[in-house]
């Protein structure tokens, strides 16, 4: 590189640590959306062979008797970490994540297991009791939290299931998800972006005990 490009480099990058508080959308006023966005079905090329779509639960119902928010700080969602454009990046703020109702939000992800087989629905369970492949979940969000970190975004989400199986029997796991994105402009959607990616993946978790469960089979036990 000679020198020239290096001292236009060199511009550019300051340039862009100048314009980012003009760039973002992060404002501590101004709550996240709390839109929950499934990601999007495996791409297919022409040329390849066709892509199987992720389906382990056939006819199994699952009844969402109850999503409830849990977390003791319900409107903090993350933070952001604003850092000086140097060699050493030096830490020059942090503003925090504000949030929405994060209910619906957990009860949308709940319902976009469809797309892995399920039939989700958003009530209770039967008063006669649950039928053969059916199962109630009480769920609870016990962590939903987004930080900077470098150039990146990270998410951390955990939920908590109360299972209710045919013949009166109930079993609990505690499940998490982990996010990761480019941090692009430090704009609010791309937060929620990636708390819906440790959402997902949360949620991912408890598809796998629940198919299990379907069938009859018990859960492997819980890690110490």
């Amino acid at each position: 590189m000679t020198r020239l490009r290096f001292h236009r480099a060199a511009v550019l990058v300051l340039l862009a640590g100048a314009l980012t508080p003009l760039a973002h959308a992060v404002d501590e006023n101004e709550p996240l959306s709390m839109v929950f966005e499934s990601s999007p079905e495996p791409g297919q090329r022409p040329d390849e062979a066709p892509v199987l779509a992720f389906r382990i639960a056939q006819r199994c119902t699952l009844f969402l008797a109850r999503v409830d928010d849990i977390r003791r700080n319900k409107s903090h969602m993350g933070n952001l970490t604003r850092m000086l454009p140097t060699v050493h990046a030096t830490p020059r703020r942090v503003e925090s994540l504000r949030g929405g109702d994060a209910v619906p939000w957990v009860r949308d992800a709940l319902l976009a297991t469809r797309r892995y087989g399920f039939d989700a629905l958003a009530e209770a369970p039967p008063a006669a009791g649950l039928a053969r492949r059916q199962l109630g979940a009480e769920v609870s969000l016990r962590l939903a939290h987004a930080w900077s970190v470098d150039l990146n975004l990270v998410s951390h989400v955990a939920i908590k299931v109360d299972y209710r199986l045919p013949g009166g029997a109930t079993v609990s796991r505690q499940y998490h998800g982990m996010g990761t994105r480019a941090n692009w402009a430090s704009a609010n959607g791309e937060f929620m972006a990636v708390l819906n990616l440790g959402l997902e993946e949360a949620v991912r978790g408890m598809v796998n005990d629940a198919e299990r469960l379907c069938d009859g089979r018990p859960l492997p036990p819980e890690a110490p």
